[in-house]
């Protein structure tokens, strides 16, 4: 997967440093279009008086892969880079620091991106169109657009407009926006340790499980919703309370409050869902499985506010593979810290499973 700029239809000239002599074959009205979006904060006005004088939101150029709302989503944390100061120029810091930066037009890219995207639906963008592709298209740039959570709402805006998760082009069967969101969560994971991000990225995944299991997808949110928010009780997966945890006791992985399945830390209106492979997210939707109520393995949370979520990391090394495991640990008023972590690497991939400790 590319990473930086992967479109191969348009290229990105932000604040001006272009010419309209290339338009990829879009129409020139249509590439101001991209250019106006891709070029700082949103200027909608702008954008009304292109599409009066005959810019076709619906425009397709000569990469059949995307469209132009979709060259606009993908890579679009750049919208904010002048390529036309000197230190712009050689730059080559990640996303996180471009935005940061003094000289980055648009630091609110996420919220920006949302905007864009409900202009161009209020405005007769149609994800139908080409047997669905234009929606599935935008759906999977979203994979390389913001690097924030407004990916979410971005993905439910796509979904609810009739969006589907149907590949991209013909004869890519697996290419879908489902597969691009999960190698970039898993990339965010693994190769960055970018736990934050990789578990936005996994609220995204499971609102496309979601939609594959016929489930609503609307409640699902990332695990920062939970904050603020008092746990009631803790339920897991399981037929009984006894046979959910265990402890894991090899020569290369020792632990205690081993799981195996899902468990999930109810509140008001919702719960926070801790995933068996250490990834977190909310969803206020009913939960469909048979669950036992585990709440006397977490005492020392039940009845207190979650205030505030941070991450850690260890690398294991087996040979000549390092393995990442992913530390979350999950802070409460009352001064508990309650974190998860994942023996992957300890153990063969098949038996491989969370656990949780505690720290005063």
């Amino acid at each position: 997967m590319r990473r930086n700029n992967p479109s191969t239809g348009c290229i990105r000239r932000a604040n001006g440093g272009s010419s309209m002599d290339k338009t990829y074959g879009y129409d020139p009205l249509s590439y101001a279009l991209i250019e106006l979006f891709t070029s700082g904060a949103p200027d909608f006005a702008a954008a009304k008086e292109l599409i009066r004088q005959g810019a076709d939101v619906n425009a397709q150029g000569d990469d059949r892969s995307e469209n132009l709302l979709s060259e606009i989503l993908l890579g679009y944390w750049q919208s904010g880079i002048d390529s036309s100061k000197e230190e712009c120029q050689d730059c080559d810091t990640d996303y996180e620091q471009c935005r940061s930066c003094k000289n980055h037009a648009n630091p609110n890219v996420g919220i920006s991106m949302t905007e864009i995207i409900q202009f161009f639906l209020d405005h007769g963008f149609d994800v139908t169109r080409n047997r669905g592709k234009y929606g599935a298209q935008c759906l999977s740039a979203l994979a390389l657009s913001s690097f924030d959570k407004e990916i979410i709402r971005a993905t439910k805006m796509l979904l609810n407009a009739g969006a589907q998760n149907i590949p991209v082009e013909d004869g890519e069967l697996e290419e879908t926006p489902m597969t691009a969101i999960g190698a970039e969560g898993s990339y965010q994971d693994t190769s960055e340790g970018n736990h934050y991000l990789g578990n936005i990225y996994e609220a995204v995944y499971q609102i496309y499980v979601a939609l594959e299991e016929g489930r609503s997808y609307l409640g699902i949110d990332s695990f920062e919703a939970a904050i603020d928010k008092k746990v009631l009780r803790v339920m897991a997966v399981g037929d009984h309370a006894d046979s959910v945890f265990t402890s894991v006791d090899l020569p290369t992985s020792k632990h205690e409050n081993c799981f195996y399945h899902n468990l999930y830390m109810i509140f008001d209106g919702g719960c926070l869902v801790c995933a068996k492979d250490a990834s977190y997210w909310v969803d206020t939707a009913p939960i469909d499985k048979n669950l036992v109520d585990v709440s006397h393995f977490f005492s020392p949370i039940v009845g207190h506010t979650l205030r505030q979520v941070t991450f850690g990391h260890k690398s294991i090394r087996k040979g000549i593979t390092v393995y990442g495991q992913p530390m979350t640990s999950f802070h409460f008023d009352n001064g508990i810290k309650l974190t998860f972590s994942i023996n992957f690497g300890e153990v063969e991939n098949e038996e491989y499973c969370s656990y949780f400790t505690y720290e005063a």
